[in-house]
């Protein structure tokens, strides 16, 4: 686990971004935010009514994968955005100004699909389990490596999703259809800058170890990748439901164990997404990375589909 690091440290780390860090002290919901080497404290209310509304989002979120025309999904999504914005970010917004956000939620909030809250809207930010955990992801890899591309089976635009990235990415490891078999894309992601996957994915409530991707021949299981010498620094999740975070104070998805093992970003959804949503979403995401972006500006910057709703950036950014 990452090991506890000082305000300075932290502080000097983050230069122009801003930390929010969420605890829950007995039925109440504070944060500790960080801007320009200043600690401050705020209560931010009563912590149940967030989880509510929280649960609310997700379910509104969910339904609108489904469907992204359904009127009463997308009148119900705005109004609790707006609720929840008004619950945990407004109390904070003065003092933050339109910096990029380094957030630490608590407890059932590393679920949320924060990208839909109208203060998150084409602002720059990343989720992680703690302040410690960014300064960690946050410190300089390695040099170069090489960009891999992954299609899985069973999902329709994933090789269209997948050859339009490989224009982006010239020299690129692609690995589809029968190529994309477990144990070579194991071998692939070894040593990568990028690694881009398109594929189905499981999350496995309370064993995060045993979520797995869906290959040609089988899954691959986050307990496979423990076996690598060096992950990959960014790591794309083109999949359904695959960053979820479970109950608790640490990020329990696939995405929270991977940056455990050592990625630095991990760009995944806390939420259903909607196959056909992902293609033209994911080319124009990955222009910015290939011209020097980095995954929480260039995620931030490109218009964002309902059915893409649940992607985040979770790590250093």
């Amino acid at each position: 686990p990452p090991r506890s690091a000082g305000i300075a440290e932290i502080a000097a780390a983050l230069g122009d971004r801003a930390l929010v860090e969420m605890l829950a002290i007995g039925p109440d919901l504070h944060a500790v935010t960080i801007v320009d080497g200043l600690l401050r404290r705020h209560r931010l209310g009563a912590r149940d009514t967030a989880v509510r509304e929280a649960g609310l989002l997700r379910y509104a979120v969910r339904r609108l994968a489904e469907d992204d025309r359904d009127r009463q999904a997308l009148d119900a999504l705005a109004d609790v955005a707006e609720r929840l914005d008004g619950h945990l970010l407004a109390p904070l917004l003065g003092g933050l100004g339109g910096r990029e956000l380094v957030i630490a939620p608590t407890g059932a909030l590393h679920g949320l699909p924060w990208a839909v809250l109208p203060s998150l809207a084409g602002r720059p930010f990343t989720i992680v389990p703690s302040a410690s955990a960014w300064l960690h992801a946050h410190g300089p890899g390695p040099a170069g490596g090489h960009t891999v591309l992954v299609a899985g089976p069973g999902l329709r635009h994933a090789g269209r999703e997948v050859d339009a990235l490989r224009r982006l990415h010239p020299g690129a490891i692609v690995l589809d259809g029968e190529n994309a078999r477990a144990e070579t894309v194991r071998d692939a992601l070894d040593g990568a800058a990028l690694a881009h996957i398109a594929a189905h994915g499981e999350f496995r409530q309370g064993n995060a170890l045993f979520s797995r991707l869906r290959l040609a021949d089988g899954p691959l299981t986050v307990h496979d990748l423990d076996e690598l010498t060096a992950p990959p620094r960014v790591i794309v999740l083109s999949a359904c439901d695959i960053g979820r975070a479970d109950e608790g104070d640490a990020v329990l998805g696939m995405a929270g164990v991977l940056l455990a093992l050592g990625a630095a970003t991990v760009v995944a959804s806390v939420a259903p997404v909607r196959d056909a949503a992902t293609p033209e979403f994911m080319s124009a995401f990955h222009a910015r990375l290939a011209a020097g972006q980095s995954p929480s500006r260039a995620l931030a910057a490109v218009a964002r589909p309902l059915g893409a709703a649940g992607l985040l950036c979770m790590g250093a950014g």
